[in-house]
């Protein structure tokens, strides 16, 4: 009969290691076994593809349902450079609660009639900062576009209730949104679709006042490259009306897909408000 103190003795410290490191090593590839659940993926997917695109990748590439969503818009494919020129009105003391605009390209050729409306009494307390919509339309005088800007306080401190515009297709679908952003001396805005994803950004200098003839604010990508800029003009002396602080636009590179370049549009008609309009 064996002796108890023989039969109990333990193992060897080396085969004891070998067996915990085959244990770790049998748990680890448990861990990392691929999984055939392809769900599990798209998170990472969409994570994926929002990065690209706030990197200015293929969020700058035009997709099928944007062409479908814009398909009236086609016309801005090939433009790089928008006139914004408001109608003559009746002076007086009088409330005007609807104003016209024009946007044409540079030789002139007028693509869409952008009509501003608003409340009598927001339009007079207000000022600038009223409260409207704006309906594009095309030379068939069909809607192709909606913008919508809230009451805000225009008020740099007021970080809460800072200026934005909703840009809308005809059937209420959400494009994107020019918010701007709390600067304490530059004007700074910020440019996103649909998703809240910025494609572009807005500056302007620290001197943008309505008095100023001429006027540039920069339209910046997300790496911080100069691709743009919306402006004011002075388009010369008019004797049969005053509307010589009724005149901007926007320049834009050709390869930027709709959805940016309908935004940007949106965009001018917000800084017009705030920083070029003078009656």
């Amino acid at each position: 009969m064996a002796s108890p103190s023989l039969t109990t003795q333990p193992l060897p410290f080396g085969l004891e290691r070998e067996k915990h490191i085959d244990m770790l090593f049998r748990a680890f590839h448990r861990q990392i076994r691929p999984t055939t659940d392809t769900q599990d993926l798209t998170p990472v997917l969409r994570d994926t593809g929002r990065t690209r695109r706030q990197n200015g990748g293929p969020g700058w590439k035009e997709t099928d349902n944007d062409s479908k969503r814009l398909g009236k818009l086609s016309v801005l494919r090939t433009v790089t450079r928008l006139h914004i020129t408001a109608r003559p009105e009746l002076q007086g003391p009088q409330c005007v609660a609807r104003r016209t605009y024009s946007i044409s390209t540079e030789t002139g050729d007028q693509l869409f009639v952008a009509v501003e409306e608003s409340a009598c009494m927001c339009m007079q307390c207000c000022g600038p900062a009223r409260a409207c919509s704006l309906q594009g339309f095309d030379k068939d005088a069909e809607c192709v576009f909606l913008f919508e800007r809230p009451l805000r306080a225009e008020m740099c401190w007021l970080g809460c209730c800072l200026m934005e515009m909703r840009a809308y297709t005809p059937q209420r679908e959400l494009i994107g949104t020019v918010h701007q952003r709390w600067s304490m001396f530059t004007p700074y805005f910020e440019v996103c679709d649909s998703e809240g994803i910025s494609a572009v950004r807005i500056q302007g200098s620290c001197c943008n006042t309505r008095c100023l003839s001429e006027q540039e604010l920069k339209v910046v990508s997300s790496i911080g490259e100069n691709i743009g800029c919306i402006w004011k003009r002075w388009p010369g002396y008019n004797e049969e009306c005053n509307m010589d602080h009724e005149y901007f636009g926007l320049d834009v590179p050709q390869g930027m897909n709709l959805n940016t370049k309908v935004l940007l549009i949106a965009a001018a008609f917000l800084l017009n408000h705030m920083f070029f309009e003078m009656s």
